[in-house]
């Protein structure tokens, strides 16, 4: 048996292969030790005969739970372990009260012989993914869906009908992928399988909707919480507000400070940090000339995921694995509860921006400009949840609708209906964000771009009633001023020595590889099969040679696909 998720787990390996009803159920676990090492921690995890637990993550306030079950059920724990909490709190507290007071990033599956029921849970916001495949008599699930492949049981087969949402975004929308009958388990939700019957249903345990604040809670407490570990800690520390916080609660502690030097704005604050708190911060520089290691990206993104971004987070996670980092901390996720994007700033101030519909686009505006004009006027055209996507998109609709045909919007338009349909006004937005470029791009990116390297990250800014704080009273965010709120707990925190600088995206050069490195003709022709009007790729490829930041996003878009075709093997039928 070859374990393909190696990268995900060095320390340990464990099998249980065993008859249920007319069944087998297979449970295999490859464990990256954090929270109780050695043999302790070995799953799956079965302390219990009736009881099998396999689980990828970490419960923050495990210490706590522990003591409750002591204290209430007088459970005798054999170990140091997370693993065996978890275990414990679903037995004797019930899934339903587990699930409710657990702090954490978590994917499992916990196997109830008696029930003949397999649960499949999944983390408030989905920072750890979980992917499963159901066929009436068969269920597959993992952390990522080449797991499925490699079994032989499926395919990787080309889900026609979100194409265009991927050209859209750069991805789509959780439960869905890019693979056919290929789902994840939603982010607050949990599976339960039904071995007797057959049957499966998706339950919802939590949604940033729902206003019950569990504590009071600040992020000091989350950022101190999350560095629970027994393996080595780190900061991702970009010089930006979010990471920032992170960084100054965690400025008198042991733990290493790593910082990707890209020479921008944000990186005066990390000056400032060294010189002011006597930092060490460790810095590593980009290297714009290497493509090579994308294919490896690919592979392990297993989605098209068509942002530079995952570059630079896997070669942070690679340098934090070289530091003996096992753990890092990221501030990301500020942007999307406190109204950190343009694109909120427009929302919160349509009236005032509805005026540039009627802008000319004028030579003397550079290319940048131009194209957040032609953003904001073709959101404006219809302001509407089903076209938000406009304020970031590289395609407009009429070219997704020459890429791929127009079918594609009215699954789209369908989609973003059911998603935001019980919730009013501008939330809806921001609720796509959460869902959307929040769980079903940026942490599933971060998660397998790091975990490719044997690294995880924690996000302690995305604690679930922090997110449900910031959430609730996100219409009313005064925005004079982006991101006020997160803003003012730094201000706070450094005092007289607060400076504002400008935001800057998490970003990584590839223009040179565009027009340099790759076979432009390889990847018309390997996306043929594809049914997408390669005559459009082609113009676009030809404007590159004089005007490459004109085309530059859409090819990055086009190639990802490309790869993602070849590395998987992605069939269109």
């Amino acid at each position: 048996l070859k374990n393909i998720l190696f990268h995900r787990g060095p320390d340990d390996w464990g099998l249980v292969h065993k008859k249920c009803n007319d069944l087998w159920l297979s449970l295999f676990q490859s464990r990256l030790s954090i929270i109780g090492l050695g043999s302790q921690g070995h799953q799956p995890y079965q302390k219990y005969k009736n009881y099998i637990l396999a689980y990828n993550g970490e419960i923050y306030n495990y210490s706590k739970i522990k003591k409750q079950l002591i204290k209430k059920y007088k459970v005798n724990f054999t170990s140091e372990t997370d693993t065996e909490v978890l275990y414990e709190s679903i037995i004797n507290n019930g899934l339903s009260k587990t699930l409710e007071i657990v702090d954490g990033i978590f994917s499992f599956c916990f196997f109830d012989q008696e029930r003949s029921m397999l649960i499949l849970g999944r983390d408030h916001l989905g920072v750890k993914p979980l992917y499963y495949h159901y066929s009436g008599d068969q269920l597959l699930f993992g952390s990522e869906p080449k797991v499925f492949f490699s079994t032989g049981f499926i395919k990787p087969v080309l889900n026609n009908n979100l194409i265009g949402e991927y050209f859209a975004n750069g991805w789509v929308y959780e439960p869905d992928t890019l693979f056919n009958d290929i789902y994840k388990v939603e982010a607050g939700h949990y599976l339960s399988f039904d071995l007797k019957n057959k049957t499966i249903k998706s339950n919802k345990y939590w949604d940033v909707l729902d206003n019950n604040i569990e504590d009071d809670y600040d992020i000091r407490d989350s950022i101190i919480d999350q560095t629970v570990s027994d393996v080595p800690v780190g900061i991702y520390f970009s010089g930006g507000i979010d990471s920032s916080i992170i960084a100054y609660t965690l400025k008198d502690t042991k733990h290493k400070f790593l910082n990707l030097n890209l020479n921008d704005t944000e990186s005066i604050r990390t000056k400032q940090f060294e010189k002011l708190y006597n930092l060490k911060i460790n810095k590593i520089n980009y290297e714009s000339d290497k493509i090579n290691f994308y294919d490896d990206l690919i592979y392990h993104i297993d989605e098209p995921i068509a942002d530079p971004a995952i570059i630079p987070t896997y070669l942070l996670a690679k340098k934090a694995r070289e530091m003996d980092c096992t753990v890092m901390l990221s501030g990301m996720g500020g942007d999307e509860i406190d109204a950190g994007y343009t694109r909120h700033k427009i929302l919160l101030n349509l009236k005032k921006y509805r005026k540039y519909k009627l802008l000319p686009l004028l030579p003397i505006f550079s290319d940048k400009k131009i194209r957040d004009l032609i953003r904001l006027k073709n959101f404006l055209n219809n302001p509407h949840p089903s076209n938000y996507f406009s304020l970031t998109a590289y395609f407009s609709i009429n070219e997704i609708n020459d890429l791929v045909g127009v079918e594609w919007k009215k699954h789209y338009n369908s989609k973003i209906e059911k998603i935001t349909s019980e919730i009013n006004g501008i939330k809806k937005y921001f609720y796509l964000d959460l869902k959307g470029f929040l769980t079903s791009h940026n942490l599933i990116y971060m998660d397998k771009a790091s975990m490719a390297a044997s690294v995880e990250v924690r996000v302690p800014i995305l604690q679930k009633n922090i997110v449900k704080t910031f959430f609730s009273d996100i219409d009313n965010v005064n925005m004079i001023e982006q991101k006020t709120r997160l803003k003012n707990i730094l201000k706070k925190q450094q005092g007289s020595n607060y400076i504002n600088i400008k935001k800057q995206g998490f970003r990584y050069p590839i223009n040179d590889w565009i027009i340099n490195q790759i076979q432009w003709g390889d990847v018309i022709d390997g996306l043929g099969d594809f049914d997408i009007n390669t005559q459009l790729i082609e113009e676009w490829v030809k404007i590159s040679k004089t005007n490459i930041n004109q085309v530059s996003m859409k090819l990055w878009y086009i190639y990802t696909l490309y790869k993602w075709r070849e590395v998987f093997g992605v069939s269109n039928y």
